[in-house]
């Protein structure tokens, strides 16, 4: 699987949050909901001081590794945390080095083969904080471009 590897500065995250599991593959029942309501709430419209206007889905606060509950975040780096509007959260990620997948091709299933291949244990992972990049434009059918940041050591 091609990658290139990358170290990138803290980051904070401003979204709406979930908590999931990839146990018993839950995360797939969880995520198609949690996605629309971001959309159908317009929660991009509701962050302040955005710094690219991409949107991210982080995963963070894992309790062990990938096989464990964690955090799920949808929402967009932001370069001041200032306040946090209601009914939404903020994440910080600390600086770390990352294995950067660009995904391109059917969505998701795409994105899935890539996810799948770093589950079986290829890269050393830190569980910092792993990210989904979707640029401005991004659509499933037309643009399917996504970037994937793995936190490794």
């Amino acid at each position: 699987m091609k990658y290139k590897t990358l170290s990138k500065g803290p980051m904070q995250i401003m979204g709406i949050q979930m908590r999931t599991t990839n146990e018993d593959w839950q995360v797939a029942e969880d995520m198609p909901p949690f996605w629309g309501r971001f959309w159908r709430e317009n929660t991009p419209s509701k962050i302040p001081n955005q710094k690219t206007g991409e949107v991210l889905g982080l995963y963070c606060e894992y309790e062990k590794d990938h096989t464990k509950p964690y955090t799920f975040v949808i929402g967009c780096e932001v370069t001041l945390a200032g306040e946090i509007p209601e009914g939404l959260v903020l994440k910080r990620i600390p600086a770390s080095k990352y294995a950067v997948f660009r995904i391109q091709g059917q969505y998701p299933a795409a994105l899935m083969k890539v996810w799948e291949w770093v589950w079986k244990g290829h890269l050393e992972r830190t569980y910092t904080g792993d990210f989904e990049v979707y640029p401005p434009g991004f659509d499933p059918e037309e643009n399917p471009e996504v970037l994937l940041y793995i936190a490794i050591r």
